[in-house]
């Protein structure tokens, strides 16, 4: 292929005018063409585990040529800097139309959670969340550490809002009735939830030396009742509190999360700092359909979803649906770089959103022929 290139011109800008991209920026020997990268886009998309490794050697088998590691290192670099490419317009076209605003996308992904009509009467909750934690998505320490790049996701809750809640609540939740029964201050339903969360695994904290072979052990995510992701953070010290209080300021009063250790976890609310700020909005802890039934009488009597005002069918269940997709990732994730753990799972839970939006406006389009 002749590529004209002008003088003081960079050879990936000739490149880009005739449909390539270079897989190194100043003095490329392969490039790849738009078309195939944008291929790949597409499929990596819709299909998480088709690895880069898979996708270059089905290119090798097209063109009758052996495939050697150095092809697939070039054809990474080049997909990344197309991610990038499109990340950067995808940032323009925001600022644009005004889309780039702190949380924008939180209050606008889901039309029919945010969206409220001129006199629409409030609702009881007014909105429904769901979250919990999946450790399938784990990355191992060490891997790519000589990856210096910082890949910004709109879902990651920023490491700085993190920390905040380090040590926000030193007690360990479930021991809070204990001690305060030796103080004599415990009700028969704190001792009941207790007794209840004492048989949850994931309700006892894990502690920092526990799992030492992997750097990241775990995503938490919050979604509303559609299925749309909310919030991502991994799985660090207190990372659901970390979840609830940006729910808690993005949303506002009147809040149901759906959670599977809601009794301990009320615990730990009730302790730590943002209590004052869950009580004044008045934001409810409920557990989940499918997990209330393992909780004892009591406790399901108290926040089951089927014994709660206003939630109808709702099983909160949404966490669960949507780690049955992300599943796929983990595979071609577990020994990346941080950019690149971080990078996919965002991608993936781009086309995640994408789907649940083209769903509900199926939905949303037959209910309007109905009436």
């Amino acid at each position: 292929i002749s590529v004209p290139q002008a003088t003081d011109e960079l050879a990936n800008v000739s490149l880009v005018n005739i449909g390539l991209l270079g897989c190194s920026p100043l003095q490329p020997k392969i490039a790849m063409s738009f078309q195939c990268l944008e291929l790949y886009h597409q499929i990596r998309r819709h299909k998480p585990s088709f690895s880069v490794q898979a996708m270059v050697k089905v290119l090798c088998a097209l063109h009758n040529r052996s495939y050697f590691q150095a092809l697939r290192d070039q054809f990474a670099i080049a997909f990344d800097a197309y991610l990038d490419i499109l990340r950067g317009v995808r940032e323009l076209a925001d600022i644009v139309l005004k889309c780039d605003s702190p949380h924008w996308r939180m209050l606008h992904l889901c039309p029919a959670c945010n969206y409220k009509q001129e006199n629409e009467l409030a609702l009881i909750p007014a909105r429904m969340d769901s979250m919990d934690g999946n450790s399938s998505l784990k990355r191992v320490d060490g891997s790519g550490h000589a990856d210096e790049w910082i890949f910004k996701s709109s879902y990651l809750i920023p490491p700085d809002e993190v920390h905040v809640f380090k040590d926000d609540v030193r007690l360990r939740p479930g021991t809070w009735a204990a001690i305060t029964h030796t103080a004599g201050d415990t009700t028969p339903g704190d001792t009941s939830e207790s007794a209840c969360t004492d048989n949850w695994k994931t309700a006892n904290t894990i502690s920092d030396n526990t799992v030492k072979v992997f750097k990241q052990t775990g995503i938490f995510i919050s979604a509303c009742r559609h299925g749309m992701i909310q919030t991502l953070v991994e799985m660090r010290a207190k990372y659901t509190l970390t979840t609830t209080n940006k729910v808690l300021d993005v949303y506002g009063v009147n809040g149901v999360t759906g959670y599977d250790i809601r009794c301990s976890y009320q615990k730990t609310v009730n302790s730590s700092s943002i209590s004052t700020k869950a009580c004044s909005n008045h934001h409810h802890f409920i557990i989940n359909s499918f997990h209330g039934h393992a909780h004892n009488h009591q406790c399901q009597l108290r926040f089951h979803p089927l014994y709660q005002h206003g939630l109808g069918l709702e099983d909160l269940k949404t966490c669960k649906h949507i780690f049955s997709g992300s599943n796929a990732v983990s595979p071609v994730i577990r020994h990346a770089s941080y950019f690149h753990w971080l990078q996919f799972i965002d991608l993936h839970f781009q086309q995640w959103d994408s789907d649940r939006y083209l769903e509900l406006s199926m939905v949303l389009l037959s209910y309007r022929f109905l009436n």
